[in-house]
């Protein structure tokens, strides 16, 4: 169990069958439906937040810099966008570390699983990637871009002190539009952005495949720091040995991680 972590109280998905887990359910769908994302305020209690951030301490000063620009849309669509931050690896993690604990946490595989109505559900079995650290110190970024798929969860760790905002266009890759949307954004003149204002604690499930999205440029410390979790629809999924490059510089874990498979739904 996590509950040295996760507020239980406020948030009881341990059993999903219970009616409290059901309303939390309904609740995330019609949010993922209406606006694309649907954020848990609280879902770490703060002595949670408190433990999990020892263990972040450790995981960014170790952690692989990257600093470089993609080409983050559809092809022929706008520029190269840039990426800067640091990333630490489920590999650089104590099994009983509260990061990996949460995420080898079978409640909120199914959880996730429930929300996003997606069954069976399994964690990503990478042993570097499927539960990542990130930090944005001043100056990082990452650009504008969309994700491979939809239903993204995230779990804000700290705040910046300033910028490092998380920036969004809900529900837009299929537009016929794309093109010029995009070469309005680039060009600082589109007024269809949204901010997505998240306190340090905060579970996020977000359907960036559809939204264009961003986090903003840092401007003060403290450092913007996040964890990411990686679930599939299939069993042994994993994460290219590009991805591992890019994000970990690597592309063998550093030691040895349990499996630990499990099925939800």
């Amino acid at each position: 169990m996590v509950g040295d972590l996760v507020d239980l109280d406020r948030y009881p998905i341990a059993d999903i069958t219970c009616p409290e887990a059901l309303a939390i359910v309904r609740e995330g769908r019609q949010r993922l439906a209406t606006d694309g994302v649907f954020t848990m305020p609280g879902f770490l209690h703060p002595a949670g937040l408190a433990a999990m951030e020892e263990e972040i301490d450790r995981l960014c000063r170790d952690g692989f810099r990257r600093l470089d620009h993609r080409n983050a849309f559809p092809t022929g669509m706008g520029e190269k966008t840039r990426v800067s931050l640091v990333c630490a690896g489920l590999d650089q993690m104590p099994c009983e570390s509260p990061p990996q604990r949460l995420f080898m946490w079978d409640a909120l595989t199914r959880f996730v699983s429930e929300v996003l109505e997606r069954r069976p559900y399994y964690r990503n079995a990478d042993a570097i990637a499927s539960c990542m650290v990130s930090e944005y110190a001043c100056g990082d970024e990452l650009g504008w871009h969309f994700d491979t798929n939809d239903g993204a969860v995230t779990l804000m760790l700290r705040k910046a002190g300033s910028g490092g905002a998380f920036e969004y266009i809900p529900d837009i890759r299929h537009r016929p539009d794309l093109a010029s949307i995009i070469d309005d954004l680039t060009a600082g003149r589109s007024s269809n952005v949204r901010e997505l204002d998240v306190m340090a604690g905060t579970l996020t499930i977000f359907n960036g495949g559809r939204a264009l999205h961003r986090v903003a440029p840092v401007l003060r410390a403290p450092s913007r720091r996040m964890l990411t979790l990686s679930y599939e629809t299939e069993p042994g999924q994993g994460f290219s040995d590009e991805i591992h490059m890019r994000y970990f510089g690597r592309r063998q874990p550093l030691t040895p991680v349990p499996s630990r498979r499990n099925a939800a739904g």
